[in-house]
Order: structure tokens, then C-alpha cells, then sequence
């Protein structure tokens, strides 16, 4: 009882330290964030009254000799550089924030961004070369794809598609033409007993449309095992009686022949499984296949981690970082558009919970997720969104076009509202995933 007990606590220790990291991890990516505002500001002139960490009550803060106010606040969730004279007209000072000329402003509201930007590829420099970086390798062919796709194989790592480099998933789905394609992989072969990877190129690979059938039910009552795997949902039906599907309507059609019991090969995706299954199951709705489309090669992927030379880790770090903030618009977009769904995004909740369990998988998954939330913040920071530092550039452009500023007092409602809204909407997000 009491050996439970300890373990208990022990667990729940281990989760509220990964928490508490989790918390910290955001906060360095904020405090890169409110750094480049500072240095900015520190090089161009203007007063700085506060840089703080954190929101709400002072914790703890200490003032130097030129009035600068370094503080660290109770809740962990933001901070803030301060300057002299932000949001308000007629100030005397001319270091005050909205006396310094329009094109100083932008870039001190640019440089919370760039700051961003410059520590995610510093950082991802540092992940690429210590831990490797996350490519895209081929799990299988399948034998219905066409015979030039065939010369892909399992474990090649797709390096380039018609010239271009291929940084993530994303990247790949983009770059595939209804063109023949020319593609580059990294193939795998043993040398002095080791496993050496060399350039191969593909020529002609074509896309073209799929049809598989995934498994949306499986009843537990059924117990299919096939060397000791239990029968899954989302497993995709390959072949029945041995024949393969590859065109629209064929599991039907299949499925109407079989008398008795059937053989199913389905697979995880990396692997393949032989089940015998006696077609009344599927009848009965113990078991459930839907048939899905899907346009691409003729195959399945997965994530592994590649070291590429120091060099190639140069040229490939700044790419990475743009394909990633592009991916983060895109997905905005999505929103807008209705493509992306609000269950694929996650609020502060969500994020914290996120970052607090890849925290507990290892150092080197805490800085790549540091180069994505620093990729993301930076991104985000950017938009033309009330109370983000895009909104502010926004205003100061108009300003410097106008020759004269929108309402400071309208400006602060904008911002005020905007933040309110801002905070209501990240809220709700978590909300509405629980």
C-alpha cells in the first residue's frame, strides 16, 4: 500500500516537474521574443521603462541607473517590453515611443519576429547536427502502383522532387505534379558493415488516384489475431483471397464472391498481416469498411531522424524554418477557409499539455519543439491581428503614408478589444476540444 502510494506521488511528481518545464520552455521562447524588441529599442534610441517576464502581479523586479525597471511576474504565460510613450500622443521625451520616426518604430515591432526567427535556425543548426534531422522514408510500395514507382523502395529517404528539397511531409505533398516527376532518394546500403546512404534518381514517377478501404470498426468479440497482432480500426484492407485493390468498387465486388471465410492481408501502414475472416462479420456490422481515396504514389511513409553533413545542415536550416512558418499560414488559412477544422489546433491548454509531454521524451525534442514554437510565435506576432505586434505596424505604417496617426484612444480599444477577443478565442479552442 504504501510502496503504491510512493509511486503514485513519484508519478505525479514526474508529471507536475515535465509541467513546470513545459512552462519554462515557452517562456525562453518569449523572453527571445521581448529581447528583440529591447535590443532594438537599446540601438535606436528609445526610453524602455520596463522589460518584464511574465503577466500580473510583480514577483520580483530591480531598477538600474537609467531608470530601466527588469521585472518577473506571476503568471507564466507572456511578457512584455515597455517603452516610454506607447499609446499616447504629445510626449515631450523625444526617446518616447511614438516621437521616434515611423521606419525606427517598424523595426522595433519587427524585431520580436526576426529574434524569433534568428534562434529557430540557430537552434535547429544545433538539433541537425547533435540529433539529425526528421526526413521522410518510404515504409512501402505497393505492388498496385505503376511500374516507375516501383523503382522507390522501403527504407529510401526522399530527398528531392523535381530539383526541389524535400524539408517534411507537407513539403512532399506539394511539390508531387500530375507531371512525370523526377525523383531523388537516399538509399541505404551496407559498406564495411555499416549503413551507408548514396543519391539515386528516379525518373518518371507518376501520381496518379488510389482507392484503399480502412477498417472503421472492429469488434473485440471477434479477437482476429494474425502472429499475435489483434485486427485494428484503421488498419486498410490490401488484398482479400490474395487479389490487391487498387481500383474504385473491387473490395465490393471482392467481397460479394468470397463465400465462407475470406483471407484479408491488411496493413498498419509499415507493415502487412493475414487474417482469415468469416464474411458473416462483416454482415453482422462487427466489422465495418469504408472505401477512401486518395491521390498520390503509391505508397507509405514515415518519420525517421537523418544526420546530413555539417554543410548540408547549413543550407537546409533556413529553408526548414520558412516551409515550417508557411505550414503555420497555411494552416491559418485553413481555418478561415474551413479545410483545417478547430480540433486540429490547440489552445494555451493544449499547447502546455503538448510541450510538457514532449518535454519527457528527451533534450533533443525539447529544442526541435523550441524551433517550432519560436518559428510559430514568430509568425503569429506578425499577423495584422489586434493587440500582436502586426497590428501595431499596421497603424505606423498608415501613419507614416497619412502623414499623422489613427487615434492613440482608438488605437488602445482596437488593441484592448482585440486582446480580450484574442484570449476568449484560444480559451474556447481547448474548450471545445474536451
Amino acid at each position: 500500500m504504501i510502496l503504491n502510494l510512493l509511486c503514485d506521488f513519484t508519478s505525479v511528481m514526474r508529471t507536475v516537474g515535465y509541467v513546470l518545464l513545459a512552462f519554462v520552455v515557452l517562456m525562453i521562447m518569449v523572453l527571445i521574443h521581448e529581447t528583440g524588441h529591447y535590443t532594438a529599442g537599446k540601438i535606436l534610441g528609445f526610453q524602455i521603462n520596463e522589460f518584464a517576464v511574465g503577466m500580473g502581479p510583480k514577483i520580483f523586479s530591480t531598477k538600474k541607473k537609467n531608470g530601466e525597471i527588469f521585472s518577473l511576474r506571476l503568471l507564466p504565460l507572456g511578457g512584455y517590453c515597455a517603452f516610454e510613450g506607447e499609446g499616447e500622443d504629445g510626449n515631450a521625451n523625444p526617446r518616447a515611443f511614438n516621437s521616434q520616426k515611423p521606419w525606427k518604430r517598424l523595426i522595433v515591432l519587427f524585431s520580436g519576429a526576426l529574434f524569433n526567427f534568428i534562434s529557430a535556425i540557430l537552434i535547429a543548426v544545433i538539433v541537425f547536427a547533435a540529433y539529425g534531422e526528421t526526413v521522410v522514408q518510404i515504409n512501402n510500395v505497393y505492388s498496385y502502383a505503376p511500374s516507375a514507382n516501383r523503382q522507390l523502395q522501403s527504407d529510401d529517404i526522399i530527398y528531392k522532387v523535381n530539383g526541389k528539397r524535400v524539408y517534411m511531409l507537407d513539403s512532399l505533398e506539394r511539390y508531387l505534379s500530375d507531371e512525370p516527376m523526377s525523383i531523388v532518394v537516399l538509399r541505404p546500403h551496407e559498406e564495411n558493415g555499416k549503413t551507408v546512404y548514396s543519391e539515386e534518381t528516379l525518373e518518371n514517377v507518376v501520381r496518379k488516384k488510389y482507392y484503399v478501404v480502412a477498417l472503421t470498426k472492429v469488434d473485440s468479440s471477434l479477437n482476429l489475431e494474425s502472429n499475435g497482432r489483434l485486427l485494428s480500426k484503421n488498419d486498410s484492407v490490401y488484398a482479400i483471397n490474395g487479389e490487391v485493390l487498387d481500383e474504385q468498387g473491387e473490395f465490393d465486388r471482392l467481397f460479394r464472391e468470397s463465400v465462407g471465410t475470406m483471407n484479408l492481408t491488411v496493413t498498419d501502414g509499415q507493415n502487412f498481416y493475414e487474417y482469415s475472416v468469416d464474411k458473416s462479420a462483416f454482415e453482422t456490422a462487427a466489422l465495418i469498411a469504408k472505401e477512401q481515396s486518395y491521390t498520390g504514389i503509391g505508397m507509405s511513409v514515415q518519420y525517421v531522424k537523418y544526420k546530413f553533413g555539417f554543410g548540408e545542415v547549413l543550407l537546409r536550416v533556413v529553408p526548414y524554418c520558412f516551409e515550417v512558418g508557411m505550414l503555420v499560414l497555411r494552416t491559418l488559412g485553413g481555418l478561415l477557409t474551413g479545410v483545417v477544422g478547430v480540433e486540429q489546433i490547440g489552445g494555451p491548454i493544449s499547447t502546455i499539455a503538448m510541450t510538457s509531454e514532449i518535454v519527457s521524451t528527451g533534450f533533443g525534442n525539447v529544442l526541435m519543439l523550441m524551433v517550432l514554437i519560436s518559428v510559430n510565435l514568430g509568425v503569429f506576432n506578425l499577423l495584422p491581428v489586434p493587440a500582436l505586434d502586426g497590428c501595431q505596424m499596421v497603424f505606423v505604417i498608415i501613419e507614416w503614408i497619412a502623414r499623422r496617426p489613427i487615434n492613440r484612444k482608438v488605437q488602445g480599444w482596437i488593441n484592448g478589444i482585440g486582446f480580450v477577443v484574442l484570449i476568449v478565442l484560444m480559451l474556447l479552442v481547448d474548450i471545445l476540444k474536451l
